[in-house]
This record gives structure tokens, C-alpha cells and sequence, in this order.
């Protein structure tokens, strides 16, 4: 019988290239594919980010006239304002659309997805001592488990910050590691070589621009970058010139978070933490570990359990059943050889350091959602996912390892056969059934009503001016959808633009007796016997009627 031959697990160079691109390719395919009709509808948050962005970006103030903010009020909470900023450009070059909203968070979600090919591959080379060949091919290994990532795909999607964050947090890791791997290859580590410490200047960047997109980074990128130092800290006198730099540059560019947490907002989501809840110690650990079970929970990890189809589609959970599986084996493994204090067998086969790094980014990640209020939060807790990804590429490596080559070629093979079948049937899921079912979550409907009254209300397109437009806020905060549809300037908001406009709780069907106005109901209002008599009807992506439009154009 012929011996098979060794399965290696490396890359050339230019297969390495290649295989990136069509990693890269194929994660730009999936996150822009239909990205402006699927979810279908805008959520509150994205017309926020949209129209705080675009009202920015031509004014230099938000809806409230608070000149370049901080953070931006927006229904009862402040949102942390990069991913704001950034949408105003993406809006100027794209027009005032959905797919201009959700452009940078797709754009976000495939760096991520570059990042972490070269954050692995340096890390694997310079810390694990793999060989290039082999740090190649495991760093396109965690490309391609990112890439095929529903938490990831799902929140690269929609006008999630946390999505940008993360991207952020991945490229502050890379930059991290490229400068100690340059510092640890220079043997004499001189003024000749003063370009290495741009490296440490992009990761301090790139951590605190995750600061100021999303407030789960505020937690979690000062804990990570403690640790991070304090595994550096018998390195760091050799260094200390470029650390010395890049800690005032991060000071002074936290200065203005600095500024509007202690004299500002910046730290009004504080209030959402357990903390603020009065608990007494006993019940804070309690509720700690009980939430912390709750993002470990099988029916959350894989089963989709979900608050809210905005966070998920309710079927798949974060992470898929053979991400999981390699993840539970690499965990396994380590808590057997530690059992068994065996700790070189550890080092022999090379991945404590990936391991613990990996527990490391998933404390940290899930760390403000556990703290949280609203338990548990696939949003608040994204920035663990690359945790899970380095410790699901330890898991394979760990089954790379195995001496029979038919035993390891058939466990891989089957392995990355399932994931891909599995990743199908969410597509799948994805495209046809949680587009359709997510219509009330992502408030579908809004941009189209709004459209069809704007030419009613300013006299376009040959229709008559109407005197009031009466709108249903059944289904919240329509006056943002108004701002963003009419493209209002923030200033002539606040002076009193949206004055045609009446927000009601209920319509009643007095309110279609008013003369020359247009009546906006939702499904929810009492006027079923009057939908047969409806001018316009306004369907969710589901075929269920989201609002009914009236005209009564008589003076």
C-alpha cells in the first residue's frame, strides 16, 4: 500500500499571496453583496450614524448643534464618534442611501479580515518560532475562519460600530507584534533602525481609534494593553525611547475622551454596567459569574439566542458548531497537560503563547458584556471573536500534530467540509429567511413612507403642497427618518423645518378627516376599516403592511 504523503501545512509566498486574495475577494463579495437591500430597513442607530455624520460633515455640528462632538446624543445615550465621522464622508461621496451608511463597516469588516492574516502570520513567526511556510499557511487559516464568521459577517453588514471597533483592535494587535518582531530580529538595535518604532506609534493609534468608535473598546483595550505591556515588561528599558514617544502621542490623543468623560458624556454608558445597579458585593459576584455563564451558554454560542434580530438572526449562534469544536479541543487539551503537569509537553508542541493569548482576547472581549445590563449581548461582546479565532486555529494546529497521517488528513478534511456546508446553509439563511423576518427589528419601511410624503410636503415632482403631515411613532423615533430622508441641515431642524410634521403616539381616524394633510399609520393604529381606502401602502421585506398612507388633499 502507498504511503501517503505528508500533509504539511505551508504556503509559499505566492501561494500565500494568492490564497489572501481570494480571501480578501470572497469577504468583499459577502459583505457587499445587496449590502443597501439586505438587512432591509434602517435601524435607529443607522440613521443616527448617517445623519449625524452627513449634518458633520457639511455643518461641523450634529442634530443638536453641539459643534464637532465628542459624543453624540442620540435617543436617551451618547455614541462614541468615530464611526460618525467617518459616515459623513462615506455620505458625501455616496449620497444620503442605506448602502452609504453601512460602506465603512463593510469596508472595516474585510481589513479585519486582512489584519488578522498578518497579525497571525507575524505572531506564529517571531513568538511560536514556526517556520514562515507554516505561519503562512495558519495565518490564511484564521483569514478564512474570520471571513466564514457569522458574528463577524453579521456585523459587518449593518451600522454596527462595534464591527469597526473590532477591525481596529485587530490592526492594533498586528502593529503590536510587527514592532516587537522587528525589535527582536535587529541584533543591534540602534538609531539606524529608528523606523521600527513607527510600528508601536500605528498600534497606539489604531487601540485608541477603537476607543472613540464603540464603548465596549473604553473596557477592553485598557485591560489588553496592560497585559500586553506587562508581558513586555523585561524588554522595556531596551525600548524605552519609542515607548516614551508613543506614550504621549496616546495621551494627547486621548486628551479630548479624557476631556468629555470627566467634564462631558463620555462616561454616561457607565450607567448601563451592573455596577450603578446597587447590588451588594455578594450579589455583584453572583450576577458576574451568572452572566458570564450566560455568553458561554451553548444556546447563545451556537443556537442564536438573541434579544433582538438586529444582533442576530435568532437560528445561528456566534459562532459555528466545528468553530466551536476545535475551540473545545484545544481547550481540552491544555487543561489535560496542565492536570497532568506535563507543562513541556506545552512548549514542545509550541502554542501555550497562542493559547493564552486567545483566553486573553476572549476575557477582555466579553468582559463588557458581562458587565452589562441586557445579558447576552452579541454586540457588546464582538471584540472576543478574534479570541476565538486564534484559539480555534490552536485547536487545528493541536490535530496537525497527530502522527497518522490518514487519522489527521480525514479529521481536517471532514472538518473544513462541515464548516463549509454549515457557513452555506447560513448564507442561505441569511439572504432568504432573516432578510424577510427581520423587517421590525431593522424598522423596515420608514425610508420608503418618508419618500413618498417628502414631495407632498415641499411640492415636488408636480404633487400639491400639503399643510400637515401626521406620522405614526409606533414603531420609534420617525423624526430621525425625517432628517435623513429631507437631508435637513441641522441648523434649519433646530429652527423649526420639521414644523409640517406631527409625530403622534396614535392616529385615530379623526385624523383623516383634517383637510390637506397626509396621514402616516402604522399596522399597529386602529384603522383597519379604513385600509381598503388607503392612497399608499408600504409593505416590509416579510409582505406584512408597515405603514398606510392617506391623502386627503381637499383645502
Amino acid at each position: 500500500m502507498k504511503k501517503l504523503k505528508t500533509f504539511s501545512c505551508s504556503f509559499s509566498p505566492r501561494q500565500f499571496f494568492w490564497t489572501s486574495l481570494g480571501i480578501l475577494l470572497l469577504a468583499t463579495l459577502l459583505r457587499f453583496y445587496q449590502l443597501g437591500n439586505i438587512p432591509h430597513g434602517m435601524t435607529w442607530d443607522e440613521a443616527a450614524i448617517g445623519y449625524n455624520g452627513y449634518a458633520v460633515f457639511t455643518t461641523r455640528r450634529d442634530e443638536w448643534l453641539k459643534r464637532l462632538p465628542i459624543s453624540f446624543w442620540s435617543f436617551g445615550d451618547y455614541k462614541a464618534p468615530l464611526a460618525i465621522y467617518i459616515n459623513g464622508f462615506s455620505t458625501f461621496i455616496f449620497g444620503m442611501n442605506l448602502f452609504a451608511v453601512r460602506f465603512p463597516f463593510a469596508v472595516a469588516g474585510v481589513l479585519a479580515i486582512l489584519g488578522m492574516i498578518l497579525f497571525l502570520r507575524s505572531f506564529l513567526e517571531d513568538i511560536e518560532q514556526l517556520s514562515p511556510s507554516k505561519a503562512r499557511f495558519w495565518a490564511v487559516v484564521g483569514g478564512g475562519f474570520l471571513m466564514l464568521s457569522p458574528w463577524h459577517l453579521h456585523y459587518s453588514r449593518a451600522g454596527f460600530e462595534s464591527g469597526m471597533a473590532l477591525s481596529f483592535v485587530v490592526w492594533g494587535l498586528y502593529f503590536w507584534q510587527k514592532f516587537w518582531g522587528k525589535f527582536t530580529n535587529i541584533r543591534n538595535y540602534n538609531e539606524n533602525e529608528k523606523y521600527v518604532g513607527w510600528w508601536l506609534v500605528f498600534s497606539v493609534i489604531s487601540f485608541i481609534a477603537s476607543i472613540y468608535t464603540y464603548h465596549s473598546a473604553k473596557i477592553m483595550v485598557p485591560i489588553l494593553g496592560l497585559v500586553l505591556l506587562w508581558q513586555r515588561r523585561l524588554q522595556l528599558k531596551k525600548v524605552i525611547k519609542e515607548i516614551s514617544i508613543s506614550s504621549v502621542l496616546g495621551g494627547l490623543l486621548l486628551l479630548p475622551f479624557l476631556y468629555d468623560s470627566f467634564f462631558g458624556k463620555g462616561l454616561e454608558r457607565a450607567g448601563t454596567l451592573i455596577f450603578s445597579q446597587g447590588l451588594s458585593f455578594v450579589e455583584l459576584i453572583k450576577t458576574i459569574g451568572l452572566q458570564t455563564l450566560a455568553h458561554l451558554d451553548p444556546r447563545f454560542i451556537f443556537l442564536g439566542k438573541t434579544t433582538t434580530l438586529r444582533h442576530g438572526d435568532g437560528q445561528w449562534g456566534v459562532l459555528l458548531f466545528t468553530t466551536g469544536i476545535v475551540c473545545l479541543y484545544a481547550i481540552v487539551f491544555f487543561l489535560k497537560k496542565r492536570l497532568s503537569k506535563r507543562k513541556n509537553d506545552l512548549e514542545i508542541n509550541g502554542f501555550n503563547k497562542l493559547f493564552s493569548l486567545s483566553l486573553l482576547l476572549i476575557a477582555t472581549g466579553l468582559l463588557p458584556a458581562i458587565i452589562g445590563t441586557e445579558v447576552p449581548h452579541s454586540n457588546r461582546s464582538l471584540l472576543a471573536l478574534p479570541g476565538f479565532i486564534l484559539l480555534a486555529i490552536t485547536g487545528l494546529q493541536l490535530i496537525s500534530k497527530i502522527s497518522s497521517e490518514v487519522i489527521k488528513r480525514s479529521l481536517l478534511g471532514t472538518l473544513l467540509l462541515i464548516h463549509l456546508v454549515i457557513f452555506s446553509n447560513y448564507l442561505h439563511d441569511y439572504y432568504y429567511n432573516f432578510s424577510r423576518e427581520s423587517a421590525a427589528s431593522f424598522q423596515d419601511g420608514y425610508l420608503e413612507a418618508f419618500e413618498y410624503v417628502i414631495p407632498y410636503e415641499k411640492g415636488l415632482n408636480d404633487k400639491p403642497i400639503v399643510d400637515k403631515i401626521i406620522f405614526t411613532s409606533d414603531y420609534g423615533q420617525p423624526y430621525i427618518y425625517a432628517l435623513f430622508a429631507r437631508k435637513t441641515n441641522p441648523i434649519w431642524y433646530q429652527g423649526g423645518s420639521l414644523i409640517k410634521y406631527e409625530f403622534k403616539d396614535e392616529v385615530t381616524i379623526g385624523d383623516l378627516e383634517r383637510k390637506n394633510t397626509i396621514v402616516v399609520a402604522s399596522n399597529e393604529d386602529e384603522l383597519l376599516s379604513k385600509n381598503d381606502q388607503a392612497d399608499h401602502i408600504v409593505y416590509g421585506s416579510d409582505g406584512s403592511i408597515r405603514f398606510r398612507i392617506y391623502l386627503n388633499l381637499e383645502r
